[in-house]
Parts: C-alpha cells; sequence; structure tokens
C-alpha cells in the first residue's frame, strides 16, 4: 500500500477513535463533578453523601416507573465496556458488508449461456 495513504488511514482510524471515546470519557467525570461557579453566591450541587443516596432511590424508582420508555440514559454513554463492544460489533457488520462487495468485484463474471 501507498505509504501516504496508509498514513492518512491511520489518522483517519484515530480521528474516529477520538469522536467516540471523548464523550464517554466525558459523560463518566461529569457524573463525578460538582456543578459549581466562582465567586460568592454561586450554583452549588452536591450536598451530604444522605442527599446523594436519596437523589439516587429517586431516580431507580423513577427508572422503575418509566418502563418501556426507558431512563433516558444516552445508549453511547453507559459504560466503556458496552460502547466498545457496540463500536464492535457495528465494524464486524459493515468490514462483512464491505468485505463481501470486495470479493464480489474481484470475482470475474461468468458469460451468459444461450
Amino acid at each position: 500500500m501507498n505509504k501516504p495513504i496508509l498514513m492518512a488511514m491511520v489518522a483517519l482510524v484515530i480521528l474516529m477513535g477520538t469522536a467516540f471515546a471523548l464523550p464517554t470519557v466525558q459523560i463518566a467525570n461529569a457524573q463525578y463533578g460538582g456543578a459549581t461557579t466562582s465567586g460568592g453566591g454561586g450554583l452549588s450541587v452536591g450536598g451530604g453523601i444522605e442527599q446523594q443516596l436519596k437523589l439516587a432511590r429517586e431516580k431507580v424508582s423513577n427508572a422503575a416507573q418509566a418502563g418501556a420508555y426507558g431512563s433516558g440514559t444516552p445508549m453511547l454513554g453507559t459504560t466503556i465496556n458496552s460502547t466498545l463492544l457496540l463500536i464492535i460489533i457495528i465494524t464486524v457488520i459493515f468490514g462483512g458488508v464491505a468485505g463481501m462487495f470486495f470479493v464480489r468485484a474481484r470475482t470475474p463474471r461468468k458469460e451468459a449461456t444461450t
């Protein structure tokens, strides 16, 4: 393979991987940081452990009551393992389809018999 094409493909793969990885990492880190503003009288979210446990129990009960509507959790932001599994499955599916088209394009055509 041509070296510039190979380098462009490697760069593309790295950029696509970053596009999937960064939102997942940001979602995972956002749940541990409190929303605060600098200065006096700013917004402060957090409270004690009891308040956080109470809010967590309310979230679980709301998700259980929602039933078929789900809890509103984003598909690509659940866990790194499920996101990675989803990306692998999609890659296998699209890679298989692309491989099939590649093989079909390389096979010689049979002449029509009359």
